[in-house]
C-alpha cells in the first residue's frame, strides 16, 4: 500500500467517510458532492544519514454547502494533525503535522464548495 492509501484508509476509521464512496486517495470523481481525496504532493528531501522519508500530502476536501465542506476539513485536521508514533496500514509515522489550519479554495462548475489543508510527516 502507499502512504496515500494508508491515510485514506485511517480517515475512514475515524469516521470522517467511507473509503471508495465519500475517502478516495490520488483522484475524486467530480460526481462526488461530499467526500475527501488525499493526494501526494512529494516532500522534503531525505536525509542521507537517516533510514527516513519527510513526504507531504494534501487533503482536498468538497461539499454540497460551506457548512458541510468546513465540518469536514475540520475532521480531517483533527483525525490526522498531530499523530506520532503511530503505524498506519503499511507506514510508521514518526508524526504527522498540519502544514496550516487548511481553507476555502472556491466552488466547482456545479456550485460545491471545496477546501484544501497540507500536511507533512516523517516515516520509516
Amino acid at each position: 500500500m502507499s502512504l496515500i492509501s494508508d491515510v485514506s484508509q485511517y480517515l475512514q476509521t475515524q469516521g470522517v467517510g467511507t473509503l471508495g464512496t465519500s475517502v478516495f486517495y490520488s483522484y475524486m470523481p467530480e460526481s462526488i458532492e461530499t467526500g475527501v481525496c488525499v493526494i501526494d504532493t512529494g516532500g522534503q528531501e531525505p536525509d542521507p544519514y537517516l533510514p527516513t522519508k519527510e513526504p507531504t500530502f494534501q487533503v482536498f476536501v468538497r461539499g454540497t454547502t460551506y457548512t458541510i465542506g468546513k465540518a469536514k476539513l475540520d475532521a480531517v485536521r483533527s483525525a490526522l494533525h498531530q499523530i506520532s508514533g503511530t503505524t498506519i496500514g503499511s507506514t510508521f509515522f514518526f508524526f504527522i503535522l498540519a502544514s496550516s489550519e487548511g481553507g476555502h479554495i472556491g466552488r466547482n462548475e456545479n456550485g460545491n464548495d471545496e477546501f484544501s489543508i497540507n500536511f507533512h510527516c516523517r516515516t520509516r
